[in-house]
C-alpha cells in the first residue's frame, strides 16, 4: 500500500474540513439596476486588504465616521481569520510603527511572483470601463467638516505635533492585529507577491476612503481588478471624502452611495458584512448626517419620471438632479434632497390604490411636495372633470396626514397634446381643475404651463425626444434606424433619440414629431422654473416668521 506523504494529508485535511465563504455579490446594469449572483469561496483563497483605517485623518468627521464603523470591521476580521481567510492590514505611509513585527516581516518576505503585473507599486485613479462615464462625486473640496469645527480640529492636531494635513500615524487601535496569521503592508509589489504566494484569488476591500484610497491605492480595486484578481467591495464597512456643498449637492451618505454605485457599474462587485456576520449591514448613526436637509417629493406622471432620459442617458444629471443641483447655488438656502416618485401612465386615482404606500410613506418626512397629474386622468377617468377633483383633494388629504409639516403644491401639466378630448382642449381642461382645487384647498399653486410654453416656442420640437414605430418607417430607411431601435419584451421595436440627430433622415415622416415627452432639455426647462418658483420659499421659510 503506497502511503500518503504527511505534508499533503494535512493540507488534503484543510481543504475537506474548509466551510466556504456564502457570498451575494452586486453589480449594477448601465441604467442602474441592481443585479446579484451568489458564489462560494474558499478562506484558504480569500484575503481581506484593510485600507487606510488610520488613527487619525484631517477631516474631524471622517475621524468620528471612521470610529463609529470600526468596531463592527474587527468583528468580521475577527470572524473571517478564524474561518483562515489571510487579512492584510494597509495603513498607507504608516509602516514605521509596525517594522520587525511578524505581521510586517510576513509581508515583506513573500517570495517575488512570477508574474509581477506593470505598475503594481503605483497608483490607479481610472480604468477603462470609467473612462466614459460621468464621475459621480466631486472631490476637488472632499472636506465636509463645518469650517469653525475644523480650523479647531486642525489646532488640536497641531498641539499634538502632528501635521494636521496628514496627522495619521499608525492602524486604529480598535482593529486586532493577529501578529501570528495577518501581513501589514502599504506596498503594491509586497500585497501582490503575499497572494501569489497564498494562492490568493479573491480579495475583499474594505476601509477609507471608497473614492479615493480603497480604489486608487496599489492595492486597491482597481489594481486588483486590471490585474486579475476576483475582488469585491465590502460596501458597508467603507466611507468616502465627500463634501455636500459639492457636486451633485447630495448629503454625504448619499455621495458615498453614489461612488459605491458608480464602482458596481464600472469597477467591481459589492457585498455587504452581514453576509459573513450575519444580522444586517452596517449603517452609520444620525450623528454623522450632517446638516438638517430640506425633502422635496415630486408626484406625476411620465413628464414627472423622465424614465426614457434615465433610460438612454442614465449618467447624465436626471431632472431631480438638476433641481437638487439649482437650488444648491442659491443663495441662502438649505441643503435639499429631491425625491422624484414620478411613474409613467399614472393617475392619481391608479396611484391611491395601488402605489402610494410605497412611494410616499417609506420616504423622510416632506417639507415641499409637488403633484403634477392630469395627462393620463383625463384618458383613464370617467367622468374626468368630477373625479379628477375628487381624487386630487383625496391624494392631498392622505399627503396631509402622512406629511403633516409639508407644503403641497398642486403643479399644472406641460403643454403636451392639443386636444385629447372632443370637447376641450386637454391641457387647459387639466389646468383650470387643479388651479380649482388649490384655490379651494388653499394651497400654493405652481403654474409651469406658460413657462414651458415660452420655452417651447423658441423650438417646437427641441424640448421633445423622439419615438417611433419601426413599422411606420419605409423599408429602405430602416437599415439607418438600426442603432436606434429599442425593442422592449412584448412591445414593437421603436426608434428612440433624445434629440434631433435622426430629423434629417426621418423628419418627412408624418407623426415623426408627435410624441412630446421631454427630453433632457425639456427635463432643465421643468428642473429650472421649479427652482425659480420654490427658491424664494424656502428662503423665506428660511429665515423663519418676521
Amino acid at each position: 500500500m503506497k502511503l500518503i506523504p504527511a505534508f499533503l494529508l494535512a493540507a488534503f485535511s484543510t481543504l475537506v474540513a474548509e466551510t466556504p465563504l456564502a457570498l451575494t455579490l452586486q453589480t449594477r446594469s448601465a441604467v442602474n439596476k441592481a443585479i446579484t449572483v451568489k458564489e462560494q469561496w474558499l478562506p484558504s483563497r480569500t484575503a481581506i486588504i484593510v485600507c487606510d483605517m488610520w488613527d487619525l485623518h484631517h477631516c474631524k468627521n471622517a475621524v468620528v465616521r471612521e470610529g463609529e464603523m470600526a468596531p463592527r470591521m474587527n468583528e468580521l476580521l475577527e470572524k473571517a481569520r478564524a474561518a483562515g481567510v489571510l487579512i492584510i492590514h494597509a495603513p498607507s505611509s504608516c509602516m514605521k510603527p509596525y517594522e520587525g513585527t511578524p505581521a510586517r516581516e510576513r509581508a515583506k518576505s513573500a517570495p517575488v511572483a512570477a508574474r509581477v503585473p506593470d505598475k503594481i507599486g503605483a497608483w490607479c485613479r481610472q480604468i477603462p470601463a470609467e473612462e466614459q462615464a460621468v464621475y459621480p462625486i466631486d472631490q476637488n473640496d472632499s472636506e465636509d467638516d463645518d469650517l469653525a469645527e475644523h480650523a479647531k480640529w486642525a489646532k488640536e492636531l497641531e498641539v499634538k505635533g502632528l501635521n494636521p494635513r496628514a496627522p495619521w500615524t499608525k492602524q486604529i487601535d480598535v482593529l486586532r492585529i493577529d501578529q501570528e496569521r495577518d501581513a501589514i503592508s502599504d506596498s503594491g509589489e509586497e500585497i501582490w507577491n503575499l497572494l501569489d504566494a497564498r494562492r490568493v484569488d479573491n480579495v475583499i476591500l474594505m476601509g477609507v476612503h471608497v473614492n479615493m484610497c480603497v480604489s486608487g491605492r496599489p492595492f486597491g480595486l482597481r489594481q486588483l481588478v486590471k490585474n486579475g484578481k476576483h475582488v469585491v467591495l465590502m460596501r458597508d464597512l467603507t466611507d468616502s471624502m465627500y463634501n455636500p456643498a459639492r457636486w451633485p449637492f447630495v448629503s454625504h451618505v448619499r455621495g458615498t452611495e453614489l461612488f459605491i454605485q458608480h464602482a458596481e457599474k464600472r469597477i467591481c462587485p459589492t457585498i455587504t458584512s452581514d453576509q459573513i456576520l450575519g444580522g444586517t449591514p452596517f449603517e452609520f448613526s444620525a450623528a454623522t448626517a450632517g446638516k438638517k436637509r430640506t425633502q422635496i417629493l415630486l408626484l406625476g406622471d411620465s413628464s414627472t419620471e423622465a424614465s426614457f432620459p434615465k433610460k438612454f442617458a442614465p449618467d447624465e444629471p436626471q431632472v431631480e438632479d438638476t433641481l437638487r443641483a439649482l437650488l444648491a447655488i442659491e443663495p441662502g438656502l438649505p441643503p435639499c434632497d429631491v425625491w422624484n416618485e414620478g411613474v409613467s401612465g399614472e393617475f392619481i386615482r391608479g396611484f391611491l390604490d395601488t402605489r402610494y404606500d410605497r412611494a410616499v410613506k417609506t420616504k423622510p418626512q416632506a417639507d415641499t411636495i409637488f403633484i403634477r397629474y392630469g395627462l393620463n386622468d383625463v384618458r383613464k377617468r370617467e367622468d374626468f372633470d368630477n373625479n379628477f377633483a375628487k381624487d386630487f383633494r383625496e391624494l392631498i388629504a392622505r399627503l396631509r396626514k402622512d406629511h403633516p409639516g409639508a407644503m403641497i403644491i398642486p403643479t399644472t401639466v406641460i403643454p403636451f397634446a392639443e386636444d385629447l378630448t372632443a370637447n376641450a382642449p386637454a391641457a387647459k381642461r387639466i389646468n383650470d381643475l387643479v388651479r380649482r382645487v388649490a384655490e379651494e384647498e388653499k394651497l400654493t399653486f405652481f403654474d409651469l404651463y406658460p413657462l414651458y410654453a415660452a420655452e417651447q416656442a423658441k423650438g417646437s420640437n427641441m424640448l421633445n425626444y423622439r419615438r417611433y414605430a419601426l413599422s411606420k418607417v419605409p423599408e429602405n430607411l430602416r437599415p439607418l434606424a438600426t442603432p436606434y431601435v429599442t425593442d422592449a419584451a412584448g412591445k414593437e421595436p421603436t426608434i428612440v433619440v433624445m434629440d434631433n440627430r435622426l430629423d434629417a433622415i426621418f423628419g418627412h415622416l408624418p407623426g415623426w414629431f408627435a410624441d412630446r415627452h421631454p427630453n433632457l432639455a425639456g427635463y432643465n426647462v421643468i428642473a429650472a422654473a421649479t427652482a425659480k418658483f420654490l427658491a424664494p420659499i424656502l428662503r423665506a421659510n428660511a429665515k423663519g416668521p418676521p
